[in-house]
């Protein structure tokens, strides 16, 4: 046990002191905080200047009506800015469009409008004719044509000036058809031991990033362990380590070590981010009201980052001694990735319905249930039987896995030259048992 120790004590200190952990340690919560932060601020960030388009249509009225739809977000803005000054140097956001009215519904009119496009002089016309009107096609033309919202805005905008048109044609005030074509807006707010708690997109977000975060550290300490043994195997080191420990103390030292630096670089991001959803900091920013990471989330992703590192890191042990170089170790590292990287895969189906079917026997799989058992209780905490159980499929494996790969490990990081096949494991897992 002391040699293991040593061993131990050797991996961590040499990783914690060394200036990519330290580099790594503050960037990371800066990754997680602009994950969460930056989408926020982007759907908030008006578009890059107004917008000059053309409305073409043979009827006045109905581009006057498709005009006062575009112009109606910006004009709210505007009141609302205007009752709501906020700092004195705050400039006024600019206008989304600014729109132009013809009635030259014609093929002379269109050559014209899409030359001032070329020659920059508007950004794009919207055709209207009583024709497209009628078969419920219109056409944009633009230069840019990848800004989907705007496309999606637009035709909103054709189709409620129409409703409008309509609704007032059978006789419905102006007041009454603003009433009944004002859009309703959901919340969607999870429910947590009878109280409202977080918000559905708080929900994801957080749950995503840290879903994220636990991919990246339980694949990136596993490869860790494995290059540390390739280092080692081809300086000779451990042929010197050999001769005062036995081969299990060193790989079991080298897990529990690199496994500790991983889990002391953890603590450290999960607090920052416990930081993000107190009350107080929350409250003082906008962009922070619907952050918030439940204490349950905190305690599961450091016990399945443990178990899914445990259970992954025994597979590249392996794999570090039965290669010779980073080259080999790339082509041979797919069998400890594929697993995980299907997990993320289906994490998104499980995301949006955790207690399904396919949610429950996916998340039981031991070498998916690192990524899918973490999803489920961030968010909504399956029943504690399902955890236990799945807590301890991971157990066996791992202990298994150790087993399996400790047998390798012994033979395989005194063995140079080219990669084994198949057969030639199966002699050393004879010839280690």
């Amino acid at each position: 046990m002391h040699n293991t120790w040593l061993i131990i004590r050797r991996e961590y200190l040499e990783r914690i002191r060394s200036k990519a952990f330290i580099i790594m340690t503050l960037l990371m919560p800066v990754f997680m905080a602009s994950t969460i932060l930056i989408p926020a601020m982007l759907s908030d960030m008006k578009s890059g200047g107004t917008r000059h388009i053309v409305l073409v249509a043979n009827n006045p009225e109905i581009a006057e009506a498709v005009k006062q739809q575009l112009m109606a977000p910006q004009n709210r803005q505007a009141a609302e800015d205007k009752s709501n000054p906020g700092k004195p140097n705050q400039k006024p956001s600019a206008p989304r469009y600014a729109i132009d009215i013809t009635t030259d519904a014609n093929e002379g009119e269109r050559t014209l409008l899409r030359q001032d496009i070329s020659n920059g002089k508007i950004d794009g016309f919207l055709w209207l004719t009583d024709a497209d009107l009628a078969s419920h096609k219109v056409v944009y033309n633009a230069k840019d044509v990848t800004d989907f919202g705007e496309s999606i805005e637009l035709r909103n905008a054709v189709q409620s000036a129409l409703v409008k048109r309509q609704l007032a044609q059978k006789g419905m005030s102006g007041a009454e058809v603003e009433t009944l074509l004002k859009p309703i807006d959901l919340d969607s707010i999870r429910i947590e031991k009878g109280k409202e708690g977080a918000s559905g997109i708080s929900v994801f977000l957080v749950s995503f990033t840290m879903v994220m975060l636990l991919y990246v550290n339980v694949l990136m300490y596993g490869f860790a362990v494995m290059r540390s043994i390739i280092e080692e195997k081809s300086s000779r080191i451990l042929e010197v380590l050999l001769s005062s420990v036995t081969a299990k103390q060193l790989l079991a030292g080298k897990i529990i070590g690199v496994g500790a630096v991983g889990l002391t670089q953890t603590i450290i991001w999960l607090l920052v981010g416990l930081a993000f959803s107190l009350p107080g900091l929350a409250a003082s920013h906008s962009m922070l009201a619907n952050v918030h990471i439940p204490l349950a989330g905190v305690i599961a992703f450091g016990v399945f980052f443990v178990l899914g590192y445990f259970l992954y890191s025994t597979m590249y042990a392996a794999l570090g001694a039965m290669v010779n170089s980073d080259q080999e170790a790339q082509q041979v590292q797919w069998p400890a990735m594929l697993p995980i990287i299907f997990a993320i895969v289906l994490s998104t189906p499980v995301l949006q319905h955790p207690n399904s079917p396919l949610a429950f026997w996916t998340s039981m799989i031991p070498f998916f249930a690192p990524i899918l058992m973490f999803v489920r209780v961030m968010v909504e905490t399956p029943p504690m039987w399902q955890i236990v159980l799945c807590i301890a499929l991971m157990l066996l494996t791992t202990w298994g896995l150790l087993g399996l790969s400790s047998r390798i490990y012994r033979v395989g990081i005194l063995m140079y030259g080219k990669r084994p096949t198949l057969p030639e494991l199966r002699r050393w897992l004879k010839y280690s048992g």
